[in-house]
């Protein structure tokens, strides 16, 4: 399911490209709200990355209820999540303290470590660091 709030042209065809040819997008569209379902090879991770330029988007899995992508300006995630300025708070204490490390960006430096990353991800070329690009390009 989807939510989009705030106006976006051409979301549908954006969403008809992401979603099954069989089932194809099923929406309604208010003023300022696109609430629709659809079914998609593609997991909510890769939908949102494809659909990353939409401002204000809420993917949610009807499948799997602890996978969801939400993209959202400050004003509506505070609005609808009020606890979230709490949340944010403690995070932040923590990250003060060194408590919350950024996550380890996976980078190799062997032709076959990157190859294999390469089929991990689907042969998608985005998955690869500059140093990667640099080391594949060089070993080709």
């Amino acid at each position: 399911m989807v939510i989009v709030l705030g106006h976006y042209e051409g979301i549908d065809y954006d969403f008809n490209e992401i979603a099954n040819e069989d089932s194809g997008l099923h929406y309604v569209d208010g003023n300022g709200i696109f609430m629709g379902t659809f079914y998609s090879d593609l997991s909510i991770d890769e939908i949102q990355e494809l659909l990353i330029h939409i401002p204000a988007i809420l993917l949610f899995d009807i499948t799997d209820k602890t996978k969801n992508a939400i993209n959202l300006p400050s004003r509506y995630f505070k609005g609808l999540f009020p606890e979230y300025e709490n949340t944010l708070g403690v995070l932040e204490k923590k990250i003060k303290k060194g408590g919350i490390s950024k996550p380890k960006i996976e980078e190799y430096d062997n032709i076959n470590d990157i190859l294999d990353k390469l089929i991990r991800y689907e042969y998608d070329r985005a998955c690869l660091t500059e140093k990667e690009i640099q080391i594949l390009e060089k070993n080709s």
